[in-house]
């Protein structure tokens, strides 16, 4: 499913890295590739792009330092225990599901959307 990015949007992809080698993806080792996508048509100030890179560049070195130090991998999976445990107990019965089958955008937070099957 391919995602169009907006004119204010910069994007940090993650990708498998270290399949070729593996005849099924049970055999994968976790490692993953990073980068970033900006749209053609960036709608703010060069200051603003430098700004999102700068925190795209920092989720990817994020993820080199968690391979490193395993204290910080376990105090940041610990906060995103929490964090998903909060949103998940906001969601009552009552309320529509966080997900349907037709892909909508899915809200965690102010801060978090996903598109798709997440």
């Amino acid at each position: 499913m391919p995602y169009e990015l907006a004119d204010d949007e910069v994007a940090f992809i993650i990708r498998p890295i270290n399949t070729d080698d593996i005849d099924d993806m049970d055999d994968w080792d976790g490692s993953v590739g990073t980068g970033i996508a900006v749209g053609d048509n960036f709608c703010y100030s060069d200051d603003v792009l430098q700004d999102l890179v700068y925190v795209a560049t920092l989720c990817s070195a994020f993820l080199d330092l968690i391979e490193k130090d395993d204290e910080i991998f376990d105090r940041v999976s610990d906060h995103r225990y929490e964090i998903m445990m909060k949103q998940i107990n906001k969601h009552s019965k009552g309320d529509k599901p966080l997900q349907d089958s037709k892909g909508k955008v899915i809200n965690f937070n102010e801060y978090t959307k996903t598109k798709g099957n997440a």
